[in-house]
């Protein structure tokens, strides 16, 4: 052709017969389902000419786009390892031809040689990129991995405080001021790390004693109280800026309190995470019912606060309330309180 320009014109229909056929001319651009979907047309070549391998990335980019930078580093990598594993697997089918048993197929090799719980997660990926083509781009009308089970979760890697720990790791936290306010946040609202890093000053409203979370994991706004204690411990801290916090790298200095702290393994070792299922559980304790605890840890779904709390919810809920502690938590207390608390002891014990 010489080097001159190609236009090209694009027919491009419903994918039903049944509906309203829509009929748009395309002028010199290359024909590419996806960017046609994008600017809201349904070819009926979809879903021969939609490789899976692309949509898990398609999906991913879409939810980073949607989180505004929320979402952590390390959960991105592996979102995207997860996307590649699917590329490897399946990446050559098109969207419209991918069967449930191959996929249930995958997920049992990958419960094999890894677990249940793992599988999970890549399944999650999987069922969560083919719902987004459905419900954002029209790419399908059903989803083909519906109906596939996912493995029992573990019960046994939830760890959470009794109060008594909880007063250790904070006691341990101390010289870290910054690590403080860090744990005592996450104890006292049951917030994500993430959520804490971005949590900023306009958020948190004193006088009606809430703290507004602007987007979640889920997506969804929602706000929680502020309790009291840690109202008190918010007061007093420097704002050093917008954020209250501010991205913090925490796990190794959580991981050193939580030594220095003699909080054992049992069975799991306790992660920042565990933070939430503390929370959770004593707000059952306290008679905090499941609905509401969906609302406040962000949840959409009563499933997911029983993964949370269901191991431990009979014996949560059979546990007395402990009337001397502020609504049933532990009373917290700032570093520099801490240090004047231990002067005037060494002061009295020198009057003796």
């Amino acid at each position: 052709m010489g080097g001159d320009t190609v236009l090209l014109r694009v027919t491009v229909v419903a994918l039903e017969p049944s509906e309203s056929c829509l009929f748009k001319v395309y002028f010199g651009e290359t024909f590419n389902p996806p960017t046609l979907l994008g600017k809201g047309y349904m070819p009926a070549l979809a879903i021969k000419t939609i490789l899976l391998g692309q949509l898990p990335y398609e999906f991913l980019a879409w939810r980073a786009l949607q989180s505004k930078g929320n979402t952590k580093d390390r959960t991105l990598k592996n979102y995207k390892r997860i996307a590649e594993y699917w590329l490897d697997h399946l990446g050559n089918i098109p969207i419209g031809e991918i069967k449930r048993a191959d996929v249930s197929e995958i997920l049992q090799d990958i419960a094999k040689r890894s677990s249940g719980p793992t599988a999970n997660r890549y399944f999650a990926v999987l069922r969560g990129a083919l719902n987004w083509a459905i419900r954002e781009r029209g790419y399908l009308r059903d989803n083909p991995v519906k109906g596939i089970k996912q493995y029992k979760e573990n019960p046994g890697r939830i760890r959470w405080l009794e109060y008594d720990e909880a007063e250790r790791l904070l006691n341990a936290c101390k010289d870290n001021p910054r690590l403080f306010m860090f744990v005592s946040i996450g104890l006292y609202t049951g917030m994500r790390a993430s959520e804490i890093t971005n949590l900023k000053w306009q958020d948190i409203d004193f006088d009606k004693k809430t703290i507004f979370i602007p987007k979640s994991k889920n997506g969804e706004t929602r706000t929680i109280p502020l309790e009291d204690e840690l109202k008190k411990l918010l007061e007093k801290w420097p704002r050093r800026g917008e954020l209250v916090v501010g991205d913090y790298s925490y796990h190794k200095v959580f991981d050193r309190a939580v030594e220095r702290a003699g909080i054992e393994a049992k069975p799991e070792r306790l992660t920042f995470h565990g933070l939430r299922h503390t929370y959770a559980t004593w707000k059952l304790r306290d008679g905090t019912d499941m609905r509401t605890l969906a609302h406040l840890l962000g949840h959409k779904t009563l499933a997911m606060v029983m993964r949370y709390a269901h191991p431990d919810l009979e014996r949560a809920m059979g546990m007395p309330r402990l009337e001397h502690k502020a609504g049933g938590m532990i009373t917290l207390r700032s570093p520099n309180e801490n240090a004047e608390e231990e002067k005037a002891n060494a002061d009295k014990a020198l009057q003796r």
